[in-house]
């Protein structure tokens, strides 16, 4: 079993970690004709508001309840109330997702109970759905901040027609970029699936270009296909931050629910695919029966680059755990493994420790270790610079590289591009360090 060890340093020197925040904040950008309110100070939505914009590419709709010394000593409820009737009258959203702060958390303020009168008083049935996620700073970090997002909108779900076999919820992690989501839709839909998707970033955060300018999300799951999740047939749960809202559907609803750690990787796309069969009945497509074939080749032709090299990763637990499984069944050495929080995911890592820590750590651990591979986001380049080891730009935040939506790790066709890539990365590193006099 893995051993997780999480560092005990007095101070964080480089940090990994992106607070719950910022990952619920992704969670609702997911949703259609959405504005996120973090009800906070006005520096704890301008630093989310600067990743996420730097990472996507793209205006990022996000408001704040813009708490001073003042209101937060006399209770920030009536700052948030004037925050939900403005953004209500004003912008006329589908969606309203409140996520709270370490600083709202830590004051005490009842912003369940003041969302609640607020839908109550002024939503109804024309209203917008309001939902809310406590997501504190101060603890875990941008995976549990997404779940609790996907959990507050689940937990609006209710059963309001007849049960649809047909339909399956697609409950999605954050370690999925958008064409990722776009491939898993299809993928279903190949077996006459009609999957709704929570959330869908791949309708809000693709990089297309609106019709005419708007202040809300243009694009991601609808209030009217949220309101159809409780007829679905099945749920499938795709990385471990969205099984606690999958088992909510089950307990709640008696929907089926089907967990998939990770979908990436020739074993782990093969289960999705005997799931989906079982759901719909037939047979898998001899389109995605090609794909599985391309794979395979692929997994032949890049293991003599792959085996046997020594990987360090620093990543979100489920990413974590669907990138270096693959690296590791193609004979790389997983030899550094840093997650910024804990996970049940990383209970399944493919090796003996994984460190809870943050960049300082990493770096420490992978100059020790050997690593000529450095697997994290933007934020690792200068550490595999001075490691002089090839870096694999994935996660979030990722801003010195163009397209990262458009990068895809799930489904045979992911995984195939995925090897391609760090098959590519270690050759061109090996090449620039041999051709200088250095071991490649």
């Amino acid at each position: 079993m893995t051993r997780i060890h999480r560092t005990l340093n007095g101070v964080v020197t480089d940090p990994l970690k992106h607070s719950q925040a910022l990952g619920g904040t992704m969670a609702i950008l997911g949703l259609n004709r959405s504005m996120p309110l973090l009800h906070g100070s006005q520096g704890c939505s301008a630093f989310a508001k600067a990743l996420l914009t730097r990472h996507f590419r793209e205006p990022i709709p996000l408001q704040t309840t813009a708490l001073v010394q003042s209101t937060v000593i006399m209770g920030g409820e009536e700052s948030l109330e004037v925050a939900l009737e403005t953004i209500a009258t004003t912008l006329h959203p589908d969606i309203i997702g409140v996520l709270s702060t370490g600083l709202t958390e830590m004051s005490g303020d009842d912003s369940a109970a003041i969302v609640r009168r607020f839908s109550e008083s002024r939503c109804g049935d024309d209203g917008p759905l309001v939902v809310f996620a406590p997501t504190p700073d101060f603890k875990e970090g941008l995976e549990r901040g997404w779940a609790s997002a996907v959990e507050a909108v689940v937990d609006t779900v209710s059963e309001v027609g007849s049960a649809k076999p047909s339909q399956v919820n697609l409950l999605v992690g954050p370690h999925l970029a958008a064409l990722d989501v776009e491939e898993l839709m299809g993928i279903v839909s190949a077996f006459g699936l009609d999957p709704i998707v929570l959330p869908n970033l791949s309708g809000s955060m693709d990089g297309h270009l609106a019709d005419d300018w708007s202040g809300l999300t243009t694009g991601g799951t609808t209030v009217a296909e949220i309101r159809e999740i409780g007829n679905s047939g099945a749920t499938l749960a795709v990385g471990s931050s969205v099984f606690a809202a999958g088992s909510q559907l089950k307990s709640r609803l008696g929907i089926p629910a089907l967990n998939y750690p990770r979908l990436t990787g020739l074993g782990a796309v093969d289960a999705f695919l005997a799931g989906l069969s079982e759901i719909s009945g037939r047979a898998v497509p001899g389109e995605l029966m090609r794909w599985r074939r391309r794979l395979a080749d692929a997994m032949l032709d890049t293991h003599f680059v792959l085996g046997g090299v020594r990987v360090a990763l620093a990543l979100e637990p489920d990413l974590l755990l669907a990138v270096s499984s693959l690296l590791d069944e193609m004979g790389a050495y997983v030899v550094v493994a840093v997650s910024p929080s804990t996970s049940s995911a990383l209970e399944m890592m493919p090796c003996d420790e994984v460190i809870v820590g943050d960049l300082g750590e990493f770096e420490t651990r992978a100059s020790e270790a050997g690593a000529e591979l450095i697997v994290a986001s933007s934020h690792a380049r200068p550490i595999a610079q001075r490691l002089r080891a090839a870096h694999l730009c994935i996660g979030f935040p990722v801003y010195d590289r163009f397209g990262q939506q458009y990068q895809l790790t799930a489904g045979y066709r992911g995984t195939l591009d995925l090897l391609f890539r760090v098959a590519n990365c270690l050759s061109d590193y090996g090449d620039r360090h041999s051709s200088s006099g250095r071991k490649g």
